[in-house]
């Protein structure tokens, strides 16, 4: 991107989800204003209830740490947590590895509360979510804003 400014190009840039993160904003600076990115988690700072809770539980426990900014892998790491202990309930008391594995593969549409989209196993299906938004890179202040809800890929 800082390429393309340093040659006069003034065209949208699309990236995947790789690179949705905020240090491509920091490292491209104002050349990362047409910059589009697709993502299957939302940012630290999106709204949500479920980003909202995130946010209030790493702070209680690493207070002063709102930025930089945490990337999406953290919001990644906080679903799976989210699955994990969803599963574990399902399980039951007697938990063994059987119980686990049948637990998730019974999850349906599970709601995060913005996190993500809805996730869903099965036997069949061990993918977990299929749902994404565009964001676009804003430089001033350093975030990607999301342009779209959570759209299902097929």
């Amino acid at each position: 991107m800082r390429e393309s400014k340093k040659y006069g190009l003034d065209i949208p840039v699309l990236g995947s989800w790789a690179t949705c993160a905020e240090e491509v904003i920091r490292t491209a600076g104002d050349a990362a204003k047409r910059f589009y990115a697709v993502n299957h988690m939302s940012s630290w700072y999106d709204d949500g209830p479920g980003v909202a809770k995130m946010r209030e539980i790493t702070l209680k426990y690493e207070p002063g740490t709102e930025k930089p900014y945490r990337g999406k892998i953290y919001t990644h790491g906080w679903v799976f947590g989210l699955i994990t202990v969803e599963g574990l309930k399902r399980a039951g008391r007697v938990l063994d590895r059987e119980a686990f594995i049948n637990a998730i593969e019974g999850i349906k549409d599970f709601g995060t509360g913005g996190l993500c989209g809805p996730i869903n196993y099965s036997p069949t299906s061990h993918k977990g979510g299929n749902t994404w938004k565009i964001f676009k890179s804003d430089p001033a202040t350093g975030k990607f804003i999301p342009l779209t809800e959570w759209r299902k890929s097929d």
